[in-house]
């Protein structure tokens, strides 16, 4: 009898792995930033990679060996998109399904200590000790030991490719010696020094020292064709990859609510700085001028303006699903002052099928695409006379369709992922693995 029953399991597993697709090898990626699901610009772009990873018949893996990527957040619980990674190691965590908890005290006394902040600077409070104190910022600390002991460990034996989420990781790339590696580009930090005025969010990074680290990849993945020209010209030992970010366009135009504008961005310096500017330039006259205009903002840039914003604004704070207030946004809004890479949610706004109102730092890389998609608006005067135009419906189902001509041809998996897909089957091992997942653990 047991032999019988073993030998129907056995029979089962060599069906389900004859029926399984064959894998042609580990593609381990690691991170240091938060990464949850779709919550901003970099982590949508580091699953949509990792996705099109899946696609190509590779297995993706997410490695993340610093506990300093939890910030002030002492738990986080995991969407469901980051099912597209077989494996998910995190150091110093606790994780236990789609949970993750920090280990390290600290990380609960500062998020208790920004909690105690927020609330006294709503109630009216004043004094140097409501400054806020971020954590360091986790993708660009130095290496520890420990990093590279988790890296090792978990990643030594059982990666065929290795791919480095920013250039501050190509260290990284030095502990998995003899596998193809490439770094994904994500922004040419360099140039966010420009317009940051001393106030960006990320670590200032000189040009020599970014074409340092990006020389230590065997490719480079760019997310816009001017960022993959600048490391053809200035990497020439690497190999750059165009891989923008793909979205799944919807079917029609989605002309929206006459005078009702949207915003959506994470808490990084650009999307501040420009929502300031934008209240503090373009708001008062538009609301002179169309008084029923209103702006809603989507996205975790709440949290820098714990007043809120003026009279006709508000703050949603993180929304899980943005459908609606795509469907019923006039006019999406971009309006960047300074940036580098591709801006994700142009691209998402344009397959959403919306008229959208950009300035050029949005639109920066993707030009020729967006022509005749996008209104371009630099100025305070230019932005609120395009909002005015488009408070008739036909010019922005027009707009809008021009934009979903624009995401289907340029943004969708097949167009953006060809590169992308070319180079890890280049790079496919000898040998495809088969028990993969027990190596990880």
């Amino acid at each position: 009898m047991r032999l019988r029953i073993r030998n129907a399991f056995t029979t089962l597993e060599r069906r389900r792995e004859e029926s399984a697709p064959e894998v042609k090898g580990r593609v381990t990626f690691l991170s240091r930033q938060r990464v949850v699901g779709h919550t901003n610009g970099s982590s949508a772009y580091l699953l949509d990679l990792a996705a099109a990873t899946k696609r190509a018949g590779f297995e993706p893996h997410l490695l993340q060996p610093s506990p300093d990527m939890m910030g002030r957040w002492p738990i986080i619980r995991l969407r469901p998109e980051m099912k597209v990674f077989k494996t998910h190691k995190v150091r110093g965590v606790w994780k236990f399904g789609s949970w993750i908890v920090s280990l390290d005290p600290s990380v609960f006394r500062d998020a208790a200590l920004a909690g105690l902040r927020r609330f006294a600077q709503r109630v009216g409070l004043t004094g140097n000790w409501l400054a806020d104190r971020p954590r360091p910022y986790s993708i660009a600390t130095p290496w520890t030991g420990s990093d590279r002991w988790f890296v090792s460990r978990h990643a030594g034996k059982c990666t065929d490719i290795v791919i480095a989420d920013y250039a501050y990781q190509a260290e990284a790339l030095d502990l998995l010696p003899g596998r193809p590696s490439a770094i994904i580009m994500h922004d040419l930090f360099h140039t966010r020094t420009a317009g940051a005025g001393g106030r960006d969010s990320v670590d200032l990074l000189d040009r020599e020292r970014e074409i340092a680290l990006l020389t230590r990849a065997d490719a480079v993945i760019a997310i816009q064709p001017d960022e993959a020209r600048f490391v053809a010209e200035n990497v020439p030992s690497t190999k750059p990859i165009l891989a923008p970010i793909a979205v799944a366009a919807i079917d029609a135009p989605q002309p929206g609510t006459t005078g009702r504008l949207l915003f959506v961005g994470s808490n990084t310096a650009p999307n501040v700085v420009c929502l300031e500017w934008f209240f503090e330039n373009v708001w008062p006259e538009l609301q002179s001028r169309a008084p029923s205009t209103t702006l809603d903002i989507a996205g975790s840039v709440a949290t820098a303006f714990p007043l809120g914003g003026p009279q006709g604004t508000k703050f949603h704070g993180t929304v899980n699903d943005l459908s609606d207030l795509y469907s019923t946004a006039g006019i999406v809004i971009s309006p960047l002052t300074f940036g580098s890479g591709l801006k994700v949610k142009l691209v998402e706004a344009m397959a959403q099928g919306k008229a959208v109102i950009a300035t050029a730092t949005t639109v920066q890389g993707v030009e020729q695409q967006c022509a005749g998609a996008v209104l371009q608006a630099d100025t305070a005067d230019a932005f609120i006379n395009a909002v005015i135009t488009l408070e008739d419906p036909r010019l922005r189902y027009t707009l809008g369709e021009a934009a979903l001509a624009v995401a289907h041809r340029y943004f969708s998996p097949d167009a953006c992922h060809a590169e992308f897909s070319s180079w890890l089957k280049h790079n496919h091992p000898a040998k495809a693995p088969h028990d993969l997942e027990s190596e990880f653990r």
